[in-house]
């Protein structure tokens, strides 16, 4: 059974995620004390572990690229499920096997792979005891790998933090069953920056199709951000 998937995100008025363009807040305090609501807001919001794009989760723990040197896919067809050791869970969609990881960290990785990557990429995440799921032959079969993270990693709840990529990978496969919207009070204004979904498809797909949000809840924050919380549901 697959886990319950709740979106959770903050952006500017006008939907855009680069946090470094956003205009100053009016309250006198700078963008980044604001954006710290952000952080206590994803604790009542909740989840077992939180889903991370590749490049979102290198810049948030500047984590380096993984060198490649050509080898051939891997024959293996199993999924890796490493001891946890009680600490906080980041689920990475990383189709390529690009993340370098770090021995001893203070966080539990799982990712999610393709079936192209080494068997010396394999190596490296077992020796920093990192998890891997394959998501398909193109790792990005998002449903077959929440199936596994329901059925085998037992997973019942999860939080999704984007970026706007792969939460639109997720808007289109109809995994979402909530959003939680954080609403920052400032602009950015820039065509083409990227906002809270992303899909990238042909010009005629609608990803949310067959899908509608019922509003639950509106609350004001302080420093004028404002939480919006919604339900998934199919039509």
């Amino acid at each position: 059974m697959k886990p319950q998937i709740t979106v959770h995100m903050e952006a500017t008025v006008d939907g855009r995620l680069v946090t470094t363009r956003y205009s100053q807040p009016f309250s006198g305090k700078t963008t980044d004390e604001v954006l710290d609501i952000y952080f206590r807001v994803a604790e009542k919001v909740g989840g077992e572990a939180t889903i991370l794009g590749r490049v979102t989760l290198q810049e948030f723990l500047s984590l380096n690229s993984f060198e490649h040197r050509g080898e051939a896919p891997t024959q293996t067809s199993e999924n890796y499920n490493a001891a946890r050791s009680g600490k906080r869970i980041f689920i990475v969609t990383d189709p390529n096997g690009k993340v370098m990881y770090e021995k001893n960290s203070d966080y539990h990785f799982i990712t999610l792979l393709n079936k192209q990557v080494s068997d010396r990429y394999l190596a490296h995440l077992r020796e920093c005891n990192v998890s891997w799921i394959f998501a398909g032959s193109d790792g990005q079969d998002m449903s077959k790998a929440m199936d596994v993270l329901g059925s085998d990693f037992g997973f019942t709840h999860l939080r999704l933090e984007g970026g706007g990529t792969i939460n639109g990978t997720f808007l289109k496969a109809g995994l979402l069953d909530a959003l939680s919207l954080l609403i920052y009070p400032g602009i950015d204004g820039l065509s083409g920056v990227s906002s809270i979904f992303e899909y990238r498809g042909k010009a005629d797909e609608l990803p949310a199709a067959g899908q509608a949000l019922e509003l639950k809840s509106v609350e004001a924050l302080q420093d004028g951000m404002v939480w919006m919380q919604y339900k998934f549901h199919k039509i």
